[in-house]
């Protein structure tokens, strides 16, 4: 499946067209695809020219709809998405962050999108040149390029991707946090997680709320941040658990076939070749000394 999550506001937000997008879907879909099909949307509690549970139960996929305090402004936003991607589907394997000033214009999206198999993969528009940013993507002039260079898009993520980094990044804007997470992904492992779908979807409301003020030193925008570096700490951890779990497997039971081997290898070279005889005699003698206390 596929879990589509964002945050709506109608009330005074003129760009807001939630029916416009959610009608795209249904033009854009066959009834099979539409069964593999969930919206997830947090409302403010406060916006009183939503649409009813009704008229949202109409369309031809799941809608889930969430409601609580509209919070403290952009810095908030990666939060609210946290918890719709909590709340999705256990099929899903893919999440499309997406806002309700979109729309869908091509056919097949959702086909295209469940067809690719891998485990960890971003998709977007244009596939950015990730690779020019290594070794130097920390620069404030770099920052400021790496951090625009997908273009406007909203991402699609595997959910797995997101299992492993266990957030959605520091900031609202989950793709600064995807394009940091790609480049540093590359910079550490020479690992390119990015697919290339042909565009299947379009904005055409309004474009955020800017850089507004924020307490948040962590938040990253295409004009400014993050001003903490420790930003950057935190994306590399994050990247080193991705690169592990594909090397590894994302499942207990289901380990690389290298495991074994590098595991061993890694224990030799542990301590000088010279102590590996004694290390070897030690382990044979825990062995028979254990079998004869059975």
């Amino acid at each position: 499946m596929i879990s589509v999550l964002f945050c709506s506001r109608a009330k005074d937000n003129p760009a807001s067209d939630l029916k416009q997008l959610l009608d795209s879907a249904v033009a854009t879909t066959t009834p099979e695809e539409r069964a593999r099909l969930e919206f997830l949307i947090k409302f403010d509690d406060d916006d009183d020219q939503r649409p009813s549970d009704a008229s949202l139960a109409q369309y031809p996929f799941a809608v889930r709809t969430f409601a609580w305090a509209r919070g403290e402004g952009r810095h908030y936003l990666h939060h609210a998405q946290e918890y719709l991607f909590a709340q999705r589907h256990p099929r899903s394997r893919f999440c499309l962050m997406t806002a309700d000033d979109f729309c869908f214009f091509r056919n097949n999206w959702v086909s295209e999108i469940l067809d690719i198999k891998d485990e960890f993969c971003i998709i977007g528009h244009n596939r950015p040149p990730i690779e020019s940013y290594a070794g130097v993507y920390e620069k404030e002039e770099e920052v400021r390029k790496w951090v625009v260079a997908f273009g406007e898009w909203s991402p699609v993520v595997s959910a797995r991707l997101i299992e492993v980094c266990q957030n959605f990044g520091w900031q609202s804007n989950v793709d600064s946090w995807l394009m940091g997470l790609s480049v540093v992904l590359y910079d550490l492992y020479q690992v390119v997680i990015w697919k290339r779908l042909p565009p299947f979807y379009e904005r055409r409301g309004g474009y955020g709320l800017g850089d507004t003020p924020t307490y948040n030193n962590m938040e990253l925008t295409c004009k400014q941040g993050p001003l903490n570096p420790y930003w950057f700490e935190l994306l590399r951890r994050q990247a080193r658990n991705i690169y592990l779990n594909m090397e590894y497997g994302t499942d207990f039971h289901k380990k690389a076939w290298t495991a074994g081997p590098r595991r061993l290898l890694e224990k030799v070279r542990a301590q000088p070749l010279r102590r590996l005889p004694v290390r070897v005699c030690r382990r044979l003698l825990r062995g028979v000394r254990a079998m004869l206390l059975a």
